[in-house]
């Protein structure tokens, strides 16, 4: 019986992972120090930013957003990400390699 449990277990981890990576969630940190009006999460194969995915929130400084990508892990891993602030600044972290439950933190040093 015990066999039996813990292959269910494992059998349950291994399929929520892959349900993970079929499409992974990213939480994306402001700590600029600016209010967060417009974020944009595009693959680095592309030139242009996609849609602004705070719609119409904002990030308040020192406050995280979750955001789901288009994409699994297989087919992309890699994004470029810019956060703008109310100023119109933008902060930028480039070809970001994605992981799963990846954390990305936006300070001043990511400033345009």
């Amino acid at each position: 019986m015990k066999k039996v449990l813990f292959t269910v277990f494992f059998a349950g981890v291994f399929i929520v992972s892959l349900v993970a990576q079929e499409h992974p969630t990213i939480r994306i940190v402001n700590n600029t120090g600016y209010v967060g009006y417009y974020l944009y999460v595009s693959l680095t194969t592309i030139n242009e930013w996609e849609e602004d995915l705070l719609e119409d929130d904002v990030l308040p400084d020192g406050e995280a957003v979750a955001v789901k990508l288009a994409y699994s892990l297989s087919e992309a891993n890699r994004y470029d990400i810019q956060l703008e602030d109310e100023d119109g600044d933008t902060y930028t972290k480039w070809d970001v390699l994605i992981t799963p439950n990846a954390l990305i933190e936006f300070t001043m040093d990511d400033l345009d």
